[in-house]
């Protein structure tokens, strides 16, 4: 039986609704539904009652509820015990940016870290190159993502992971935009040393443009929220914007020109003993057999 089949059985019988539950657990409905569906099978039981505007426990979901939740505590003890993990931990640092973890690896890694309870994880966000290499070489971080630059770096593994297209997007459809027209315009950029805000401020420099305003943001979420409330345009990797572009939140700004792919590396340092750090590459990033 599935384990996570029985965790998402429990919590959508805390929500009662399979779109709140896909969003707690950062899946589409459907694999929600698809996971009910399952663990009915398997059991023989309707767990559910499907209803126009939710879903409400049968009298067989109202008592698997308290078998489910011992199966869950009893798999995670047995997770501790079969690893030793009540007399050992291990830490794993892992560096990258803020819009890779929640629009790209959020999944991957949460089901990671649901999977090994035994590890203390810490995120942090560097945008110095520089810095983030020689964190690697000194065993301060253990895992980073690094953009568009070409690694020289004996003691550190390098793996290009993937290539992304960056998009220029506003929150209204317009007619026709040059590249003057940002003269007029309100830049948006999240933290300097941001790889993409780097290009954008490259090609204004080659072409001697400067925006009518420029407002800085200190993380991705608050640069959306703002650029589809209140308008401004932005330079960011189509991944990031991929739904709000479908869902006509926001919209390409029809500039011709072609911007440079956003490049990005995996480096891991080879000298590691810490066998999470390579746990964690294969299964968040899909590199099994891949590790030197």
């Amino acid at each position: 039986m599935n384990i996570n089949f029985i965790k998402t059985f429990l919590v959508a019988s805390e929500t009662k609704n399979i779109s709140k539950t896909a969003s707690l657990l950062n899946y589409s409905q459907s694999t929600v539904s698809g996971h009910i569906e399952k663990l009915e099978n398997e059991l023989g039981v309707l767990l559910f009652h499907r209803k126009k505007y939710g879903v409400e426990l049968t009298n067989e979901g109202l008592t698997y509820v308290r078998y489910a939740q011992n199966i869950i505590d009893s798999h995670i003890e047995f997770q501790k015990e079969v690893r030793g993990l009540y007399n050992h931990s291990e830490s794993l640092v892992v560096n990258m940016q803020e819009s890779q973890y929640i629009y790209k690896y959020a999944q991957k890694i949460s089901e990671w870290i649901i999977n090994n309870p035994h590890v203390n994880i810490t995120f942090k966000t560097a945008h110095s190159n520089f810095y983030i290499k020689e964190e690697l070489s000194n065993k301060e971080t253990d895992i980073s993502l690094i953009t568009d630059e070409h690694i020289i770096n004996n003691t550190l593994n390098n793996i290009p992971i993937s290539e992304d297209q960056l998009v220029l997007v506003t929150n209204c459809q317009l007619p026709s935009f040059q590249f003057n027209d940002i003269e007029n315009s309100t830049l948006l950029v999240t933290e300097k040393g941001c790889s993409y805000r780097e290009q954008m401020e490259r090609i204004l420099f080659k072409n001697n443009i400067t925006p009518m305003q420029k407002i800085e943001f200190i993380g991705i979420e608050s640069l959306l929220q703002h650029i589809k409330n209140f308008g401004g345009i932005a330079l960011l990797p189509q991944f990031v914007v991929a739904q709000e572009l479908n869902n006509h939140h926001l919209f390409l700004v029809p500039l011709d020109y072609k911007f440079a792919t956003l490049k990005t590396n995996l480096l891991y340092n080879s000298n590691t003993r810490k066998q999470s750090v390579f746990s964690f590459i294969e299964n968040v990033f899909s590199l099994e057999g891949e590790l030197k």
